[in-house]
Parts: C-alpha cells; structure tokens; sequence
C-alpha cells in the first residue's frame, strides 16, 4: 500500500469511514429494536409508509420509520465515502474496490429491508436481513481499520502467523455464530430450548428442527470461546496495544455475551435484553475485525519482527503455562478424533446417546489422545527443534522441560483409562490404552526415524476412536467400526503425505524418512492416489454393511468426488498450492463425512 499523505481527503474518508462505522452500529440497535418491539410491519408497504412520505405520529409507526431513515443517511454517508475513496485513490491502493463491495452490501441490505415487509417478515428473508447487515459491519469496520492504519500512519508491531490464525478463526466462527442467532431469532426459536445451560433438561440436542437450531447456537458458541480464548492468549505475547486491548475486550464482550443469552432464556426475550444481545453481537464482531485487520496489515507490510519472538518464548502467568501444557496435547488434531468418536457412537446407538455416556467417552478420549501427544512431544524434542513447523513448541522453545511433559503425559494416561474404565467399560479403556501405546510405541519411538511407511503403519494409531466409540455403546467391537477404522487407516497416508510435500526440507533437515523425502514426489503422489480410491470404496462398503441410509451414501459420493478430483489434479501437476488444497479438504471432508453419519442415523 502506497505512503499516505496527510491530505484533507484522506482525513474525511477517515472521519466518514468512522462516522459510517457508528451509524451502522446504531442501525442494528434499531433494527433489534424494531424486532423486539414487533414493528416491523407499522409500515406495511415499502418504501413508502402507510403510502406517505411523512407517516402518521404512532409509536411503533416512528419506531420503523426512524429505522429506514437511519438507514437512508447510512447510503448517503457511503456515497460520500466511495466519492472520495475514488478520488484519492492513488493514496488507498486496495480500498476501491472494497468500498464498492460495501456499497452492493448496502444496496442488498436496502432491497431486503423491503422484501421483510413485502413477505410479510418472511424468517428466512429476515434472518438474512441480519446477516448482510452484519457483514456490511464488518466489510465498514475493516475498510476503517485499513484507512486508519496505512503505511505512516500507525507504528505496526509483527504479528506471528499463529495470531493471524488464531485471530481470523475468531472472526469466522463469530460470524457463524451470529448468522445462527440471526436465523434462530427469525425462525422463533429462542426459546426452542426454555432452560439454560440445558437444553430441555438434556445435554443432548433436540430432535425437531427449532430445537436443533437453538442448540447449534449454544454449541457454536463454545467453540466460539476456544478461538477467542487462543486468539487472546497469543495476543498477550504482542507488543501491540492494540491487539492486546482488542483481545482482551473481546473475551470480555464474549462473557457478556453468554449471561446475555442465558438472560433471553430466564427473562423469556425480555425487550431489553434481546436489544443488548444483539448490540453485543455486533461489539464483538467489531473488536475481532479490528484485531484481526491490526495483525494482517502488520504481517503485509512485512514489519520486522520484535515483540513476538522474545515474548513467547518466556511466557509468564498461570495462563500461559496452561496454554503451554494445552498446547503439549496439540488440541486441533484431538476435535477431529473426538468427532469420528462421537459419531460412531451414534452409529451404533442407532440414534442418540446418552449425554452422560457420551461425555464420559468423548473426555477419556480427549485425554488419551492428549496424552500420546505429550509423551509424543517429549520424545521428539531433538527434532522438534530442527523443524521450522515445529520448533516454536512448548519443549523445543524451553517453555516446558521434558521431564514435565513426560509426566504430564503420564498422568493423562492414567486419567484416561480411569475415566473409560470407571464410567464407560473397560473394553474402550483397553482399547484407548492400546492406542496410546501404538501411538508412542510404535510410531514416534520406532517407524517415525526408521521407515518411509511410518505414517501408513503409524497411522493405526488415529484410528482407534471409532473402535473406542463403538465399544462404548455396543461393549464389543463389530464389522462396522472395523470399517470405520479403515476409512481412517486409509484417510491419514493422503492426507498426512499432502502437508509432507510442502514441508520435505523441514523433514530433510531433521532426517525422518517421509515417503517425499525417500521416494520423490513422483512415488509419493501415485501412493495417494492408491489410498484415496481405496479410503472412497470403503466409505461406500460401510453404507452397506453398517446400516446407514441415502444421506450417508450420498454424502459419501458427493465428498468422495471432489477428494478424487483433488488427489488427480495434484497427480497431473505436483505445486505447493494444489497440495495444500488437498491437505485442507482432507481434513473437512473427514470431519464432514464422520457428521452425514451421525446425521444419517439421528434422521432414521
């Protein structure tokens, strides 16, 4: 981005681009007010009310029309900003179009504010009203963010690419969050579920469509608080204010937030509340789209780094030493373990599960794949240290010593077996116990340094879930979690050896034979190709043999084809790119493959 000068019109693209950020802010309170009240249709035609220009002097008449006339000076401040945004264009290279796509947000925004009355507050209509006004919120926020801090402007401190991750996460999920409560509250179902924190007096979702629909916005909301939670951890190691006041505020905001929900709940959408839940909506979405615009320019415009690599590596405070022990576990590879669990143990129910059942289950799991992973981490500390990928963990970085972690993973295997065997069975016990064993074992200790089929062997070990969740509900270990085994078995080589191809001189450096490194990408590649036709039949064998209908099958088709295509494209020209698109569906298409199952039997 160019050097901005201060001239007077980037000063009032500044000072419109703040003034346009506030008074969308004020436009969603009065939308949220206009919905509380039960205004929306005071003026039932559009764009006119009541066919009058000046509408009769009633409450709720005032209530709509003060919401369109708001929403009218909003179009005219944005002219005004894309008038100039164009005329100094040379001084916002990157903005122009962005200030047009904000415009096309706001003239869609415009025609479904006229289509909710139209349709008669149609819920999808409405809650896709919300959902664009938010969007513009975040598209007007980042555009001010950019404006604000170009290049001259504001001193920018580097930001690591775990923050810039973490804090983009953030933002998606809290987009997702809010397009749910949108659509929740649209549809009429915020009190689908009239308790809190239950849901009906079950941990386990409902099985109608508002209730499901309720309970998806409670669940988002949790792993909401994850990211948010990571996002600021990794802040508090920034030199930058801004981000550290920006994360911090939205941990605040997010605590809020979820007293706010509970309070819709108790107070049976109280008009009060309902207007301050979305207010605060809207605050966190600002503040995330402000941390995570701070963190990208700061990594765009390739600012020298001096505040995150001293800073992370002497952590201080009971928060970062728990964010260190976490991080020894690798909590990003557990969700996706915890899912094929879960989903399995719905496949063999046949339906749902019992809360305290599955809880028990998914907690034992999660502590003996957190255990692998530390023991994992501890033998592996020497290499860890050569691997640009890796050599930022807690071990290598001296955050934690080996000794620590070797006994952080003992005492998580122990937990582990404990919870399976003490409130599940002692066959899923066995079986987590077994594959801890064959994780460390087997795998790190001896294939991994020793073998370019270390990851296809090892991969047995990743595999274990689906066994443990069948034989949490069945007490045995049937054909069909055999297969399921399977599918994973054959799911990690392509998967695994996809992130390999980019990351075979971090291997190199560290002399561990992946199949890249030994073979070449010629023989790596003709590999996947064998092992993804191989993982997509056995997904279509398991609609056969494990009692699963048509949305599972043609779940399988419709996920398997695009992995085949992925895995051909990359076999007719190897690049970084194709394989990391590779590497990214593979892990959504297991995530989403293992939930069609889940979904499959909860609709049988």
């Amino acid at each position: 981005m160019a050097p901005a000068p201060e001239l007077p019109g980037l000063v009032w693209i500044r000072r419109l681009a703040l003034t346009a950020s506030f008074g969308t802010g004020v436009l969603l309170l009065a939308g949220a007010t206009v919905s509380a009240t039960g205004a929306g249709l005071a003026c039932p035609d559009w764009p006119l009310c009541h066919g009058r220009l000046i509408p009769p002097l009633e409450p709720l008449v005032l209530i709509e029309w003060g919401h369109r006339l708001l929403a009218a000076t909003l179009g005219l401040l944005m002219l005004g900003l894309a008038a100039l945004t164009w005329r100094y264009r040379a001084y916002t290279a990157g903005l122009g179009r962005l200030v047009v796509g904000l415009l096309a947000l706001l003239g869609a925004q415009a025609g479904l504010g006229g289509a909710t009355v139209l349709t008669l507050l149609t819920p999808l209509v409405v809650g896709t009203h919300l959902a664009t006004a938010m969007a513009f919120l975040a598209g007007l926020v980042w555009f001010t963010a950019h404006v604000h801090w170009m290049r001259g402007r504001a001193a920018l401190v580097a930001a690591s690419v775990g923050l810039d991750r973490a804090a983009h996460t953030a933002l998606a999920l809290a987009c997702a969050q809010i397009a749910l409560g949108g659509y929740m509250s649209a549809f009429g179902a915020g009190l689908a579920c009239p308790d809190f924190p239950l849901c009906r007096g079950s941990l386990w979702p409902p099985a109608d469509a508002l209730g499901l629909l309720h309970y998806a916005h409670r669940l988002v909301v949790l792993v909401l608080a994850v990211a948010v939670a990571a996002a600021a951890s990794r802040a508090r190691a920034s030199g930058d204010r801004v981000v550290r006041v920006a994360a911090a505020l939205a941990v605040l905001i997010l605590i809020v937030q979820v007293l706010l929900g509970a309070l819709n709940v108790w107070t049976r959408l109280a008009m009060a509340v309902r207007i301050a839940h979305l207010g605060g909506a809207a605050g966190l979405l600002a503040v995330l789209v402000v941390m995570t615009a701070r963190v990208r320019i700061a990594r765009r415009e390739g600012v020298p780094a001096g505040a995150y690599a001293g800073a992370a590596s002497h952590p201080a405070g009971i928060r970062a030493v728990v964010a260190d022990y976490l991080a020894l576990t690798k909590p990003r590879i557990i969700v996706l373990l915890l899912l094929t669990t879960a989903t399995t143990m719905i496949v063999a129910a046949g339906g749902p599960v019992a809360g305290a059942l599955l809880v028990s289950t998914l907690l034992g799991g999660a502590l003996a794949a957190g255990a692998a992973n530390a023991i994992n981490c501890y033998w592996d500390r020497d290499i860890d240290a050569l691997m640009h990928r890796t050599r930022r963990r807690p071990i290598p970085s001296r955050r934690v010593t080996p000794g620590r972690a070797l006994a952080f993973g003992g005492i998580l295997t122990v937990a582990s077996v404990l919870v399976l065997g003490l409130a599940v069975n002692w066959l899923s016990a066995l079986l987590s116990f077994a594959g801890i064993v064959y994780y460390v074992g087997i795998y790190t200790v001896w294939l991994k340094r020793s073998s370019p089929q270390n990851i296809v062997i090892g991969g047995a070990a990743g595999a274990i879930p689906p066994l443990v969740g069948w034989a949490a509900v069945r007490g045995d270990v049937g054909l069909p979690a055999v297969l399921l085994f399977a599918i994973i078995f054959l799911w990690t080589p392509p998967h695994f050896w996809a992130l390999a191809l980019n990351r075979a001189d971090d291997y190199r450096a560290a002399r561990i034979p992946m199949l890249p490194v030994v073979r070449g990408t010629g023989e790596t590649v003709r590999q996947m190709v064998l092992y993804t036709i191989a993982l997509v039949a056995s997904t279509l064998a398991l609609a056969g043999v494990g009692g699963l209908g048509r949305v599972y099958l043609v779940s399988a088709v419709a996920l398997g084809l695009p992995l085949l295509w992925l895995v051909g494209r990359l076999a007719r020209q190897m690049s970084p790119r194709t394989a990391w698109a590779l590497f990214g569906y593979s892990i959504l298409y297991l995530g989403l493959l293992f939930a069609s199952m889940a979904v499959d039997r909860l609709l049988a």
